[in-house]
This record gives C-alpha cells, structure tokens and sequence, in this order.
C-alpha cells in the first residue's frame, strides 16, 4: 500500500512550506509522494516550493477551483492506494502517515477512510465574550487563545458528525484534549483537513464533488461512502495540529454563504425525501426569521439573494446524481437512523 498525500494552497507560501516540511520529513514504512496543488497559480508562485522540495509534485491549476477542485486535480495527478488529504495550515505530528495508513490497513477492505486528530495551534482559556477571535464549543462556551499557566489545548475534531438537522459538525469540537483520550465510537465521516482515503472507494462514489467548492464537501463524500456500506474510523494516534482558520475566517460571510448553500444541495443529494424535507424547512425558517430581525441575522438579505442564485440549477444537479446513484430509500434511512440525537448541541459548522 502507498499513498499520495495532496496539499491545496491558495496564496499561503509560508504556511503551506511548513505544512510540507511537516510531511517530507514523516518516517514511514510506507512509500509516500506528497503532491501540491496551487490554486489560481500565478507566474512564479510555485518556484519556492520545487526549490524546497526538488520532490514534490507540483499542479499548477489556472483557476481557483476550492478546496473539492483542488483535491480533485491532485487525485488525478497522484498514484497512491490511498489518498491523503491535509490542510495547508495544519502541520502533520511524527508518525502521522503511519498511524493513517495503519488504520485502514488493520480495518480491512470495509474501511473506506480514517479521519486524523486534530488538535488547535496554541493553548486557550474560557472567555466571557465571544467577540474578536473567540471560538465557541458545542455547549456556547467561548475560548480565546492564552499564554495564560491554566490554558489547555483544545480539539479541533476526531471527524465530523451529522445531525438530524442536516448540519455538519467537528467531532469534539473544542474539547480539552485531556477529556478525549478516547473519543469512542466511529464518527460519521472523515473531515478534509486531516483523513485518508482508500482511491478505489472514492473512485466507486465519484469522488469530491467540485461544484460544492468548499464547506461540506467531506460530508457529502462521507455521506456517500456510508450509503455504499463502508466504514470510517477514527485514527486516533494519526496528530495534526491545525492553526484554525489561519487559510479562510471561520466566522466569515462567505463560511456562512457556503454552508447554508452547500448544506441544502448535500442533504438532496444523499438524505430521504423526509429528511430533505425537514432541512428545507428549517432553512425556510432561518430566512423568515432573519428577514424579520436582522439585526441578529445568520445571513443579510443580500448574503441569502447569493445563495439563492444559482440554487434552482445546483439542485436539480444533486438530483441527477441522486437518481443515478441506484441508492434505495431503505439504504437512505439505514444511514440516517445512525445520526447523533437530535438535541445534540451546535457547534462550529452549524448554519440554522
């Protein structure tokens, strides 16, 4: 078994270098070749990674293609039996590729991916405000980063779950990380950040899915791998250590734009027609209530009329696919009774 591991850069050269530092120097048992993938590649852009990395594999992609293009143009550029995916902000702990790979490969063939641990980039404190950069867990307690002597480190997740709601969330989303010795369980799904993929069951549910472009895209591959009957595990001893939000603002509107857009087209592509149907709902009543109190909206008037164009065209897209994947309603249900409980708390990915 070996594996490609892709990178997918857009105008981060000093985070990315360290990122690929963090991978060319794993001691594997097994073969490995890295490759990165820079999007909207600009003349120049690329020489001070193949100066670095004389190695490396290098796609220059002339458009900025998101993350799900991204990933996609390093698939196809790559050869390994296993994809693995790692963020340009994240930093890969020593023997990250191993403990990866050794998860699949002790899983055996039923096993389509392995999600990594994910731990944040410096050491927090309970914050009474959740202004500026704090961060909030899936109970409404807020965390800012301190050099404080009580600050702890925090989880960033051990995969992603999904909720009744339709929302994708961080599995242990701003746990202390001495609370998460042992997650337990599987998650739902692997998150792009940190996983690794077997090729042959990606290939077998069509890959990433480009049109998504960023925001729930592993979700969606997730969701599909789990109605084809394979497994995802958490790879507990496989470390990432990740500056959230160091590539994109968490908090941002377009976050927010994607999420609320992506969200819808996933859950049509992949939920029961009852489970469609209770998303769309909530999302109507997410729009009424932030047309009616703006000043406390998700979304502004004109972010929704965003994610509105385009909508009609993007659906009736998830619902070709939906139609051509041959699932049955009894494979639909089978993977939904498996989801969190409903009174599960929101976290970081929750749109509505």
């Amino acid at each position: 078994m070996d594996a490609s591991v892709i990178v997918v850069n857009w105008r981060q050269p000093e985070l990315t270098v360290r990122c690929l530092h963090s991978l060319i120097g794993q001691d594997s048992q097994w073969s490995f070749e890295v490759v990165l993938v820079e999007n909207e590649a600009r003349p120049g852009a690329v020489d001070i990674f193949r100066r670095t990395f004389p190695d490396l594999v290098v796609v220059e992609e002339s458009t900025n293609a998101g993350f799900a293009g991204g990933v996609r143009r390093g698939i196809e550029a790559s050869t390994g039996d296993v994809v693995v995916l790692l963020n340009n902000d994240a930093v890969a702990e020593p023997g990250f590729l191993d403990a990866g790979l050794r998860a699949l490969s002790d899983g055996g063939e039923t096993v389509a991916a392995a999600s990594a641990t994910v731990t944040l980039e410096g050491r927090f404190v309970p914050s009474g405000s959740r202004g500026g950069r704090a961060l909030v867990d899936g109970e409404g307690v807020a965390w800012r980063r301190s050099d404080d002597a009580d600050a702890v480190t925090l989880m960033n997740g051990t995969g992603i779950e999904l909720g009744p709601d339709g929302n994708g969330r961080d599995r242990d989303w701003l746990r202390p990380v001495d609370l998460v010795a042992d997650p337990g369980g599987r998650p739902f799904g692997f998150s792009g950040g940190a996983a690794f993929l077997r090729r042959s069951a990606l290939a077998a549910v069509g890959g990433f899915d480009e049109s998504l472009f960023m925001y729930y895209e592993d979700l969606d591959v997730s969701w599909r791998l789990r109605l084809a009957g394979q497994e995802i595990v958490h790879a507990a001893s496989a470390r990432a250590v990740h500056r959230h939000a160091a590539s994109s603002d968490d908090a941002g509107v377009l976050v927010r734009r994607q999420s609320m857009r992506n969200r819808l087209l996933v859950v049509l592509r992949n939920g029961s027609w009852g489970f469609v149907l209770r998303v769309v709902l909530r999302t109507l009543a997410r729009l009424l209530i932030d047309l009616a109190r703006p000043d406390t909206a998700v979304l502004t008037r004109r972010d929704w009329a965003a994610v509105s164009r385009g909508l009609v065209t993007a659906s009736r897209s998830a619902v070709v696919a939906r139609r051509r994947s041959g699932v049955s309603r009894a494979d639909r249900l089978r993977v939904e009774r498996s989801l969190s409980s409903s009174d599960a708390a929101p976290s970081s990915g929750d749109v509505a």
